[in-house]
């Protein structure tokens, strides 16, 4: 494909940068407190597609100004909760409808490259379920209020986090967040482990994450970070199994350059020059069983 021009593409409620092989995804409706719409939803989806595809990215970082009022302060609820049921489950039913903060769960989730999310102010709903849990690692500010309130607005967790978090955090965590519907900060026992680091500045929180992803987009191998993420999150629910994929795995990569130049580097003691693309992996990955979630309409 040839490589995408991310200023000229549209996107209205995000901004997409590169920094080298970083690229950097900035929430941009600081005015209307970053709430989520399915402008913001569109617009992720598309950028994580192409980022995910894009051979000049290794790692990408997820943000907003820390300036702005919130990193993301939640599905926008100014005309209440139809304003998310598509034109289409109302036509073909409630089967039919897919929740949009899933949907960037699973753009982000997806995404290949290596995916970081810098909190540098405060987040509500899909503003932590969809924007931070499917990210590979989480930077945040101290003083966030991060809140999790859908039984005390009467509605179910969005954003495939029921699936998510519990596996983040183990499920008594999870369930005591989901059920007191409670509002913490990043250092709160329920989130142990949530988060790489958290930071006692807002402004600390996007140069932490950025250093971090520089490094990565050096120093790591992007299909060993495919098939690592897959591994973890596509292996198998016993040990046999997992040992089995794990074993193809190291054996696929092991005649790869990318293998061949990291035993070298480490070797002759220098930063390696990694230059394997994710297509290399393309006959053996997927090796799990892809799920169409798009629903096929039944009616005219």
């Amino acid at each position: 494909m040839s490589a995408p021009d991310y200023g000229n593409l549209g996107f209205t409620t995000i901004r997409v940068e590169l920094d080298g092989a970083v690229a950097v995804v900035t929430l941009a409706r600081s005015k209307e407190r970053n709430t989520f719409i399915q402008a913001v939803a569109n617009d992720i989806i598309k950028a994580f597609d192409l980022l995910d595809r894009d051979d000049r990215v290794r790692v990408v970082v997820l943000t907003a100004k820390h300036t702005a009022p919130a990193f993301c302060s939640g599905a926008d609820l100014s005309g209440g909760w139809e304003r998310i049921i598509e034109d289409e489950a109302e036509k073909e039913g409630e089967h039919a409808h897919r929740d949009s903060g899933g949907q960037v769960t699973m753009a982000i989730f997806r995404c290949r490259k290596i995916t970081i999310a810098a909190v540098n102010g405060h987040a509500v709903g899909v503003g932590v379920t969809g924007l931070q849990l499917p990210c590979d690692i989480r930077f945040a500010w101290a003083g966030a209020k991060l809140a999790f309130p859908f039984v005390r607005r009467g509605i179910a967790p969005e954003a495939a986090s029921s699936f998510l978090l519990p596996k983040l955090i183990g499920h008594s965590r999870a369930m005591s967040l989901f059920i007191t519907g409670a509002t913490v900060t990043p250092d709160s026992p329920l989130l142990t482990g949530l988060y790489h680091t958290v930071l006692p500045a807002r402004e600390e929180v996007f140069p932490a994450a950025l250093a971090l992803a520089k490094d990565l987009a050096v120093n790591t191998s992007q299909t060993a970070v495919a098939v690592t993420k897959a591994l973890v999150w596509r292996g198998y629910d016993n040990i046999e199994e997992q040992h089995l994929v794990d074993s193809r795995a190291i054996r696929i990569l092991a005649r790869s350059p990318d293998a061949e130049e990291g035993a070298l580097a480490f070797k002759q003691r220098r930063a390696p020059k990694f230059a394997d693309k994710l297509e290399r992996l393309a006959p053996w990955m997927p090796w799990w069983r892809e799920i169409d979630v798009n629903h096929r309409k039944s009616k005219l």
